[in-house]
């Protein structure tokens, strides 16, 4: 048995001819950035995830700095982040010219903690940054008056709640994600027209779709090309299915991993920090070699708390100790989980998982 971690190869190698037919359409149509199959994605995700607007854009790091541009945030302003976090939550904040806040997470999904959100606000507060914006997160940022951008992660597409006023989220379209893509891209969701229009006007050098070569903003090149929106327009009427084939093999595992006592599940291993099946244990390390081992692929999300990081210490406001962010830095791993998964598979990992965890 051997068990790649995200299975793109095996994935992709029965999408080949959709690939192809989708370059030839799109070479025969002349059209590459920002046309048609653009705004149909963002209608489709729109209509599909209850958002007002839907802004396609080229990738996850793109789509939070504009995202932090629209709402006006900038030099002299903070953005409360999670202590464990990847660093293109970093550097989206820094990149706008704006000042990290490092806050620790909750243990049950890494996500910001709420109290030590509240904690943490000061007069130069200007959003919250966080990768699972729950309702008490929200209605903690609507009493502070300040919103939320939520990072969706890539087994997220159909499993978020409702857009709450504050909120705005960043959707990642990576290949390793449930809908898959052919490249990075993303997709910024809201119900505010004007992060909306800021959004499409700075994706797009800081010009609008209706007058060439007149820039409103210096703004960036952070656009969707048709080739990518042609793809994810097949792979879209998909999606229920996929998410729901997913989520049954999550369960798998869960059921399976539930009586163990040194080995739990992160969110019933649904959290939106890891591209697979997040499981935590103290023996981490031993629990990848053992897998190694016997060919099976995992990965660390996030092996270091950014706060540990010595160029973070000169980027980001660092003002207390993140156990949470360190337990989770040193405890957490990615077990395979995608679509095309056999179940037998999934068995098979969890029974060694459960094999390793005999042994303690």
């Amino acid at each position: 048995m051997s068990v790649p971690l995200h299975g793109t190869a095996q994935r992709y190698a029965l999408l080949a001819d959709d690939i192809v037919e989708v370059v030839e359409e799109i070479a025969g149509a002349d059209e590459f950035i920002l046309k048609g199959r653009v705004a149909a994605v963002e209608a489709g995700l729109a209509a599909r995830l209850g958002a007002a607007h839907a802004v396609a854009c080229a990738n996850t790091t793109g789509g939070l700095l504009l995202v932090l541009r629209a709402l006006d945030i900038g030099p002299g302003d903070e953005v409360l982040v999670p202590a464990w976090a990847e660093w293109p939550v970093l550097s989206a904040v820094v990149s706008a010219g704006a000042r990290p806040v490092l806050v620790d997470v909750e243990e049950d999904d890494g996500a910001l903690n709420t109290a030590l959100v509240e904690n943490a606000f000061s007069p130069a507060t200007r959003a919250v940054l966080t990768i699972a914006a729950g309702r008490p997160l929200t209605d903690a940022a609507g009493r502070l008056g300040i919103p939320v951008i939520e990072l969706l992660g890539t087994r997220s597409e159909t499993r978020v709640s409702p857009m709450a006023g504050n909120l705005t989220r960043v959707l990642a379209l990576r290949p390793e994600g449930v809908l898959g893509g052919i490249g990075d891209a993303a997709v910024i969701l809201t119900d505010d027209s004007r992060v909306s229009e800021l959004c499409r006007t700075l994706r797009n050098h800081g010009q609008d779709l209706r007058t060439r070569f007149l820039y409103h903003h210096i703004g960036y090149n952070s656009r969707m090309d048709e080739l990518c929106a042609a793809f994810l327009l097949r792979r879209l009427p998909e999606l229920d299915l996929l998410h729901k084939e997913q989520a049954s093999l999550a369960g798998r595992y869960a059921d399976s991993l539930r009586p163990l006592q040194d080995v739990r599940t992160v969110s019933e291993g649904r959290s939106a920090a890891a591209d697979g099946f997040l499981i935590r244990t103290a023996r981490r390390d031993a629990l990848q070699h053992h897998l190694a081992a016997r060919s099976v692929e995992t990965a660390r999300p996030r092996p270091v708390a950014l706060h540990r990081d010595p160029s973070v210490r000169r980027l980001a406001v660092v003002t207390a100790e993140y156990p949470v962010a360190e337990r989770l830095a040193a405890e957490t791993l990615v077990l395979p989980l995608y679509p095309g998964l056999s179940p037998e598979t999934v068995g098979q990992v969890a029974d060694l998982v459960v094999e390793f965890g005999a042994t303690g």
